[in-house]
């Protein structure tokens, strides 16, 4: 009754957020503007670790935050990616997702993925980043700035830029959400595999 209850709360939750299993492509082209957009002031910039991604290849992480209501700064974008022409929810596989939360037992396909062993929650979408009303360790995935968002409730959110913001402000991302609905699991380092996995998968612009 519990699992039944959580997960009904978190598809909700889901839905508010507008990751929904219908979520796909984005329409229109991202075209750069001049002089490019800001993003949110750092608090630190020293880099850390770097961690490996699925592919083999490292990723540089730091350990730089961002506070809602800052400005400042640039977004970069080592690697341009396209956010159209193809379907976002078939980029993640339902093995990419169990490899990644550590789950023995995958779910169906689709932006929308339950797994078991451990239950869990995961969400994913080509869209726009929505993140900068809230607190966010900043770092990057194949050169390309990109964020963690730890929510409450144990849920981890990263997001990882695809192109310079276009005419209207509007950041194209790639967005990964893990939920931990059993309360087990690491759900930052798995979000951070499936953002990871799916930069890779997403054709270069």
């Amino acid at each position: 009754m519990r699992r039944s209850t959580t997960l009904t709360a978190t598809l909700a939750l889901a839905l508010v957020l507008g990751l929904s299993a219908c979520a796909t492509t984005v329409t229109g082209s991202a075209k750069p503007a001049a002089g490019g957009s800001s993003a949110a002031k750092t608090t630190s910039g020293k880099p850390s670790a770097t961690k490996e991604s699925t592919s083999g290849r490292k990723t540089a992480v730091s350990t730089t935050v961002t506070k809602p209501g800052s400005s400042g700064g640039s977004v970069k974008v080592g690697t341009r990616k396209k956010s159209e022409g193809y379907d976002s929810c078939e980029l993640l596989t339902p093995q990419d997702v169990a490899e990644a939360v550590g789950a023995r037992k995958p779910g169906d396909p689709g932006c929308v993925q339950s797994t078991d062993e451990p239950f869990t929650l995961v969400l994913f979408r080509v869209g726009f980043d929505t993140t900068d009303d809230q607190e966010r360790r900043e770092f990057e995935i194949g050169g390309n700035t990109a964020y963690e968002v730890q929510e409450e409730g144990g849920s981890c959110t990263v997001v990882v830029v695809l192109d310079e913001p276009g005419t209207v402000g509007l950041t194209p991302a790639f967005t990964a959400n893990v939920t931990p609905i059993d309360d087990s699991g690491k759900p930052c380092e798995a979000a951070l595999k499936l953002a990871t996995k799916g930069f890779e998968k997403i054709p270069n612009a």
